[in-house]
């Protein structure tokens, strides 16, 4: 038995999901905006749950430069960039590189545990820090990019 039942909508559905590698600059733009603009929120939100501490760590290295971490350049170093390779993408987390206060090349090796070798900042306050807050976040950022990609998308009606 034939069932000449159609779903509304999905020949419109199929043109559209055809055309997905064809994004138009401008709503590249646009989906880029949207990204940032709730990651930017996210950064915002994860920054207070990474504990400042209290002292200066000196980085004192035998074949390269030293460095002088300054108490809450982990915080400091939380925020967006864009992803290589994407037009659209956007990333969250610490940012290395750009002024020595801002600077989180070092956001790895204290989030994994690392610090002095041998897992010795397993029990430091940032231990485990970053990952977590992203987390707690990622369910809220997932609803609000789904309402800006349907508000982008039926802009354009790809």
């Amino acid at each position: 038995m034939a069932d000449n039942r159609r779903v509304q909508g999905l020949d419109e559905l199929i043109k559209q999901v055809g055309r997905i590698g064809e994004f138009p600059k401008v709503m590249a733009k646009d989906l880029r905006k949207g990204n940032r603009k709730i990651a930017q929120a996210a950064s915002r939100k994860v920054k207070p749950q990474i504990p400042r501490s209290k002292r200066v760590f000196n980085v004192r290295r035998s074949d390269g430069p030293n460095y002088d971490i300054t108490p809450g350049t982990l915080r400091r170093s939380i925020g967006v960039k864009n992803s290589k390779g994407s037009r659209i993408n956007v990333f969250i987390g610490p940012r290395s590189g750009g002024a020595p206060k801002n600077d989180g090349w070092f956001a790895g090796i204290v989030e994994s545990g690392h610090v002095g070798g041998r897992k010795r900042s397993t029990g430091s306050a940032n231990f485990q820090k970053i990952a977590p807050a992203l987390d707690r976040v990622r369910p809220a950022m997932e609803r609000l990019m789904v309402i800006k990609y349907r508000q982008v998308f039926n802009r354009f009606k790809l």
